[in-house]
């Protein structure tokens, strides 16, 4: 019932977030929608018989509310219109399949180093509170979340690329390795459109490599804007966990320090982490868009930018409705997440 509530709630809040996209195109005219709908290499007679067709197909010429309902039956269609960027030019749709999967790795990578690195350094500064490394953890944690996430990936890119030359630090794969490949055409690996697995999946392991070496630098700028905040919150969050009586208990029975601190501790403290994850999410996808670009990733973030430097009004509605679902969609993982967590806020 938990679930079906939180469910029933999702609906209307994406009817609303597509109400809102629709005002935001309105409130430039009819002409804006023309723009994200009509074909860019159309040009002539057949540009004019598009534009008849396309008032007719939307009801231009009839009250908003009208319009609103025939744009809605075209998005939840799949028909977001056609981009026309650097890039890419063609349908919206298609833009999506080539670039978000991109995004999709570069996130899970991220993901996957804060909980590696991020959630063991807020537990490990919490029971060693007050120690030289608890000192130089909240350092690097308050450090690192006063610094804007560009700020970040420039640091990154100065260190680990520029003077030591560690890490790749543009694209998502040397050029020169890619060349003449059958399966890598215009810069879109196939069949997934993840270059790493693609070259996997190929059996071409130099190609992984080097794929996998320009990943780690956008994932771990992703990851340390991200881990700064998770890191403080469980660090406070651990501190009080610790001093309730059941965690008293456990000690007084000779439960082992470890035990304590890792099972019972740890799976309280997790909690504010947890309720906070869905505003860190918000940021995460605006931190994709600054990652991807500086990078020159092509991801959905990057592809998002060429659409705005481009004026392409397909690509920046496809891609605000697109965050504005994963963020509506995260909301509803994390409140399953919380009451698995938590089972009494199900009441």
């Amino acid at each position: 019932m938990f679930v079906l509530r939180r469910i029933a709630i999702l609906i209307p809040t994406l009817i609303g977030l597509t109400l809102l996209v629709f005002v935001l195109i309105h409130l430039q005219g009819n002409n804006l929608i023309l723009s994200e709908y009509l074909n860019p290499r159309l040009t002539g007679q057949a540009r004019e018989l598009a534009i008849q067709r396309l008032t007719q197909e939307f009801h231009l010429n009839q009250p908003v509310y009208i319009q609103y309902f025939y744009w809605l039956a075209q998005v939840f269609s799949g028909n977001f219109g056609y981009t026309n960027t650097p890039i890419f030019s063609g349908p919206v749709s298609t833009a999506i399949v080539l670039f978000l999967p991109n995004t999709v790795i570069l996130s899970l990578f991220a993901a996957l180093l804060i909980w590696l690195i991020g959630i063991p350094l807020g537990v490990f500064s919490a029971v060693n509170r007050d120690s030289a490394a608890d000192q130089g953890i909240r350092v690097f944690s308050f450090t690192l979340y006063s610094m804007p996430i560009y700020l970040i990936a420039i640091a990154l890119i100065l260190i680990l690329g520029v003077y030591t030359g560690i890490l790749p630090f543009s694209g998502e794969v040397s050029p020169q390795l890619v060349s003449g490949l059958p399966w890598y055409v215009n810069g879109i690996s196939y069949p997934t459109h993840v270059l790493l697995i693609d070259a996997i999946i190929h059996g071409d392991f130099a190609v992984a490599w080097n794929a996998f070496l320009h990943l780690i630098m956008p994932a771990l700028t992703l990851a340390l804007a991200v881990m700064a905040g998770i890191i403080r919150i469980l660090r406070a969050s651990m501190l009080e966990t610790l001093e309730q009586d059941y965690i008293k208990l456990a000690r007084a029975k000779g439960v082992p320090e470890k035990v304590v601190n890792n099972l019972h501790a740890r799976k309280s403290a997790m909690l504010p982490v947890v309720t906070s994850f869905g505003y860190t999410v918000a940021g995460l996808l605006g931190g994709v868009v600054v990652v991807e670009t500086v990078f020159d990733f092509p991801g959905i973030g990057y592809w998002t930018t060429q659409a705005l430097l481009n004026d392409d009004v397909g690509g920046v509605m496809a891609s605000t409705l697109i965050f504005g679902i994963i963020l509506v969609v995260t909301t509803l993982v994390l409140d399953i997440i919380y009451a698995i967590i938590d089972p009494r806020i199900r009441y």
